[in-house]
């Protein structure tokens, strides 16, 4: 019997987002210096086009980025998870894996309804119109990198199915050599904005293989914030401590409520994405209202958001998460593939691989001036009536749930839970 290798599977998610003005020229120059063999050098790409994605994908995907985030979430601290990050890596990992492996992740990445090649067109359509903007910036990396003279054979036609729908990087490096954890390592800040500027310390003996998966967003508010703005108010954490810090208020044209919350969203220049807050009601407990959410409750709150005047406050905060997502995959139904005796990689190489390890990693700062960015789109959406009504008011003085959004199909870029904005 073939013995079995320990496959290291690394999918890191470093997203940065900054509303805040620095200077990030500088550090998007930092140097790369791979020493490693681009295993994509001879091998053609592809001509992929993008098109319009399916309501399944939608929906699978929806689904899928709210058991995540139910999932990853630390009781009483701040979390900040990428869903679709997540769903990219998994997928190009999905097109190496056969079997009751292979199953699993049909099964959690499209819920049966999608094949390989449906998963592999919508992503690339997605990753497409997300990247695909001149008024802010997403940008979206992967590289896979191999350990080269352990006999290890990389499936070229694994390679190529990457490389054409995630435009994936392929190195077969000297995992014997300390400097390849250098040059990992200025892989992944290059691609982070030089904010993450490190995720392998070292490498482990029997780690045959890396997937790296980095998002990196900046953008400014449609409608900034000035200093008269902002003012210092009580922000009320869920273990009882009122903290002071700053907020930033302001008035915004769409209203989101449901039977248990209430909220809005704010737009980024150009109005591709958004920043959505969501603010449980005073009689509901942050863990009921996050147990309560699904795809399709999610998806609901944006169709059904009224045009209509909100008067809101946005607390400063700053954040970081790091963890591993082992667990919170296995337990919405990946577990095969965790597991050293029956994990089936058999289309990705000719050694015997499983995942040991993913890894998640991100960052977040809110303020009020945003980032330097192109062209601004402002829309106004102003609700009209005869009788004049008080406006809406949500004041995010208590822990809430927020998500940078992608408008066009209110999936979250990415999610979390402010518990404590100095914390």
């Amino acid at each position: 019997m073939m013995m079995r290798r320990k496959k290291l599977l690394f999918v890191v998610l470093p997203i940065f987002l900054i509303l805040s003005i620095v200077s990030v020229t500088m550090l998007l120059q930092s140097s790369q210096t791979v020493k490693a063999e681009n295993l994509l050098d001879d091998i053609k790409p592809k001509p992929i086009y993008a098109g319009l994605l399916s309501e399944e994908y939608i929906g699978a995907v929806s689904d899928f980025s709210i058991e995540l985030f139910k999932k990853s979430i630390k009781d009483g601290k701040n979390s900040l998870v990428s869903p679709l990050s997540v769903y990219f890596a998994l997928g190009m990992t999905a097109n190496g894996a056969d079997g009751e492996t292979l199953a699993e992740f049909k099964r959690l990445l499209g819920k049966d309804r999608l094949s390989m090649e449906e998963l592999n067109k919508n992503n690339y359509s997605l990753m497409k119109s997300l990247t695909d903007n001149k008024t802010n910036r997403l940008t979206i990396a992967n590289s896979i990198w191999y350990r080269e003279n352990q006999g290890l054979t990389v499936s070229k036609e694994f390679l190529q199915t990457d490389g054409d729908y995630y435009k994936a990087d392929a190195y077969m490096a000297d995992f014997n050599d300390k400097r390849t954890v250098k040059d990992i390592n200025n892989w992944v800040k290059k691609n982070t904005g030089g904010q993450i500027d490190s995720i392998v310390d070292g490498i482990d003996t029997n780690t045959m293989l890396y997937l790296f998966n980095t998002l990196y967003f900046e953008a400014e508010w449609e409608t900034k914030y000035y200093k008269e703005a902002v003012r210092e108010n009580k922000f009320h954490c869920s273990d009882g401590e009122d903290i002071e810090t700053k907020f930033m208020y302001g008035s915004e044209y769409s209203y989101l409520s449901s039977d248990n919350c209430q909220g809005f969203v704010k737009n980024y220049a150009g109005d591709k994405f958004g920043f959505a807050a969501l603010l449980p009601n005073q009689n509901i407990s942050m863990d009921d209202f996050i147990e309560s959410l699904t795809g399709e409750a999610f998806q609901a709150l944006f169709k059904n958001a009224s045009n209509e005047t909100v008067q809101t406050a946005i607390p400063k905060f700053t954040t970081e998460y790091d963890c591993s997502l082992n667990n919170s995959l296995s337990s919405i139904g990946l577990t095969e593939a965790f597991d050293e005796d029956n994990a089936n990689f058999t289309s990705m190489s000719n050694k015997d691989l499983y995942i040991a390890d993913v890894r998640h990693k991100t960052f977040i700062c809110v303020n009020e001036k945003g980032t330097k960015a192109g062209a601004v789109t402002k829309m106004e959406m102003i609700a009209k009536s005869a009788m004049i009504k008080p406006p809406k008011e949500v004041i995010l003085d208590r822990p809430f749930v927020y998500a940078i959004i992608d408008n066009q199909t209110s999936l979250p870029v990415f999610i979390g839970v402010m518990e404590n904005p100095k914390a």
